[in-house]
């Protein structure tokens, strides 16, 4: 059977063509524009999901660095601090040392007291510095400023209650606490109801690790631990899964942060510990033991006033022991700072690899795309030329 190509069959098909032609075009100048292969998931569907999952990746990387950036400030001016403290500790033992001899005097003594008082204020502010709004050397505390001018005796805090809680009772802090350093308690509630019902668990490290599930006393006082205890008082609600109720104790001394290290993630799985803790470089109750910066500092006070040389004498092992922890952790802030260059080194390998494979997908071929481009257009031209060809015929083209 022959079949008839009529002229509206050959318009339909021209006009086709021309559209498809003009869209193909206008898709090439548009990534010619933008230099992308995929403007729009339709473009690329599948190459799209994996466009998404490298940028997530490359934020994420880039949150990273910010992290990075910030443990850097932080240990740099760390250092910087520390290597203050180190120097004001090494003139104070030469103090001592010249003072504790037989050829100081009374007057002598007296006049290195009222040095001393200038250089433990100094001391004192360098150990309570700040970076920005927070406390470099409090721990987790940053809000706290670290170091009071007297020692304070043993105490604790009244519970703080949880935003979020439903329970709307009272909670106080009873005891005495016992502890040998600061301390956050948080007493979380596991499963609700009223007490003698609901469970708890209790974290002694600031919410970092949590012991076993505990049924609430039925007189509502939970045991905290060194000596101290948190006493509730029933309200109009009961006792909610996800209460929470913090108390930070204190040991006796001159220190109101914790021992607690700040950290941040620097890398994929990888969360760093940064900065160190006025407990732990300058109290007896960090790790580096022994020595309690100020105590020490108020005893070689006092020794030099009373014009006692035995008595600065025994103050040399303190000081080394002082000089000792501040060297120790001013080299641990430089440690730490080689472990971020190393972290930040990793980042920027992985995040030169990810742009590469999605530029692979996303980036167009420009000298592909300028091809197909100059293809097209000699098409376009065609097109245009069989439309002009073809609305120009007449009744007169078909009569001869």
């Amino acid at each position: 059977m022959i079949t008839r190509v009529t002229e509206k069959i050959k318009f339909d098909l021209v006009n086709s063509s021309l559209f498809r032609v003009q869209d193909q075009y206008t898709e090439l100048i548009e990534k010619a524009s933008s230099m992308k292969e995929v403007n729009r998931p339709s473009d690329d569907p599948l190459g799209m999901g994996k466009i998404l999952d490298y940028r997530s990746s490359l934020s994420y990387i880039e949150q990273c660095d910010g992290n990075i950036s910030t443990a850097r400030s932080w240990l740099t001016v760390t250092e910087s601090k520390l290597t203050s403290v180190y120097d004001i500790l090494v003139e104070i033992k030469e103090t001592a040392l010249s003072q504790g001899s037989d050829t100081a005097s009374t007057e002598t003594r007296q006049i290195a007291a009222a040095s001393l008082e200038t250089l433990i204020d100094e001391l004192r502010s360098l150990a309570n510095s700040k970076l920005g709004d927070r406390y470099l050397f409090s721990g987790t505390r940053t809000d706290t400023e670290p170091f009071s001018e007297t020692a304070s005796p043993a105490r604790a805090d009244a519970p703080v209650a949880g935003s979020g809680n439903a329970f709307d009772g009272t909670a106080a802090t009873g005891g005495s606490y016992t502890g040998d350093a600061n301390r956050t308690y948080v007493v979380k509630i596991a499963s609700g109801g009223a007490f003698g019902t609901a469970t708890y668990q209790l974290s002694s490290d600031g919410g970092k690790t949590w012991g076993t599930e505990t049924a609430v006393p039925g007189t509502g006082v939970i045991s905290l631990g060194d000596g101290l205890e948190m006493t509730l008082t029933a309200g109009t609600a009961d006792l909610a899964a996800g209460d929470l109720f913090t108390v930070r104790a204190y040991a006796e001394g001159y220190y109101n942060g914790n021992g607690e290290a700040l950290s941040l993630e620097m890398a994929k799985g990888v969360v760093l510990e940064y900065g160190v803790s006025g407990e732990d470089v300058f109290t007896a109750q960090g790790a580096s033991g022994g020595t309690d910066l100020f105590a020490m500092l108020e005893d070689l006070k006092t020794a030099l006033e009373g014009d006692d040389a035995d008595g600065i004498l025994a103050q040399l092992d303190a000081i080394d022991g002082s000089i000792a922890s501040v060297s120790r952790y001013t080299a641990k802030c430089g440690s730490l700072s080689n472990n971020l260059d190393i972290l930040e080194q990793g980042n920027e390998e992985l995040d030169l690899r990810i742009t590469e494979l999605c530029s692979e997908i996303e980036d167009a071929d420009m000298t592909k795309l300028i091809t197909d481009y100059s293809a097209k257009e000699v098409a376009l031209q065609a097109c245009y030329e069989m439309s002009s060809r073809l609305g120009s015929l007449s009744i007169l083209d078909y009569i001869g």
